[in-house]
């Protein structure tokens, strides 16, 4: 089975490492992660760009600007 989780996140820096490694350590499903910046402004950017470097079954969307929650949900499923 094949679990799929979208994170939609802003200005999340400290946060977001925490958030995929919980997520990594659900025992039992091969895992896909999609995280959607919502034009964080923090350098959550930067931590997303680590991270997908490192994971190949973490994808990230940069978007340019902060259009909330709901529409970054929305984008992720559509990945």
């Amino acid at each position: 089975m094949k679990l799929s989780v979208v994170i939609p996140v802003y200005n999340e820096k400290g946060t977001v490492a925490t958030i995929v490694d919980r997520v990594e350590g659900v025992a039992g499903v091969d895992k896909e992660i999609i995280i959607v910046d919502d034009g964080s402004t923090d350098g959550t950017r930067d931590v997303l760009k680590e991270i997908a470097a490192n994971r190949s079954h973490v994808k990230v969307i940069l978007k340019e600007a902060n259009c909330g929650k709901g529409a970054s949900l929305r984008e992720g499923e559509t990945m």
